[in-house]
């Protein structure tokens, strides 16, 4: 079966969201707690990026901003949420930059994840399943549900060290050869790294059952 790709077009979203979330947290503290779980070191790395390293940063293949697309009992929290059931129930503090920038993402999102699903786990590592619960409300029902709750924005991976020094050091070099080795490298562990709690429960499960095991007979045996 042939999958189709993400575009040049949208990856020209994915560079325009990074790049507005990344100046973002260059000016506004509020924005950073997006980042808990990553270390004090990378955050003041990554908050005081000059600006041509942060336009690199930003032509990662895939979304830095994360929606928690993995985090099922998070989302499963959101679609139960009934205050969100109303856009303009929506607290005034979403009409701020990170409300604006959440919207935008989730927006951008929500019609990838419509047409293309396959394009929708590249770019931010989304699994099949919280594409089709996205996709099964209209955009301003997401957005309302989304208003309620703030949180839904965080940095991708970010306690994972390797990831992120791996970003802030090749990721954002002058070297086309470097900085694009090391994106792609970047975006390798995001993908695997988005499926492995998945293989883990299946290890788990295969742990738990309780079945025979095949016995090879002994010559001694009658």
């Amino acid at each position: 079966m042939d999958f189709e790709g993400p575009s040049a077009v949208d990856y020209e979203n994915v560079f325009s969201l990074n790049g507005a979330y990344l100046a973002l947290l260059r000016r506004d503290p509020a924005a950073r707690r997006s980042l808990s779980g990553m270390p004090e070191s990378l955050i003041r790395r990554l908050v005081t990026l000059s600006d041509h390293q942060s336009t690199r940063l930003a032509r990662t293949p895939f979304l830095l901003l994360s929606f928690r697309e993995r985090d099922d009992r998070f989302w499963e929290s959101v679609f139960d949420d009934p205050r969100g059931r109303d856009l303009f129930g929506v607290p005034s503090s979403a009409a701020d930059e990170l409300g604006r920038l959440i919207a935008a993402g989730l927006g951008f999102v929500w019609q990838l994840a419509r047409h293309n699903p396959y394009a929708t786990r590249l770019i931010c590592g989304a699994s099949l399943h919280w594409c089709e619960q996205l996709t099964e409300r209209t955009f301003l029902h997401i957005l309302g549900l989304a208003g309620m709750h703030p949180d839904v924005l965080v940095l991708r991976s970010a306690a994972v060290v390797e990831l992120w020094t791996k970003l802030l050091e090749g990721g954002v070099s002058r070297e086309n050869d470097i900085r694009h080795a090391a994106h792609i490298s970047a975006l390798q562990c995001v993908l695997t790294s988005a499926a492995m709690p998945t293989r883990r429960r299946w290890a788990a499960a295969a742990c738990a059952v309780r079945t025979p095991t095949l016995r090879v007979a002994d010559d001694t045996e009658a």
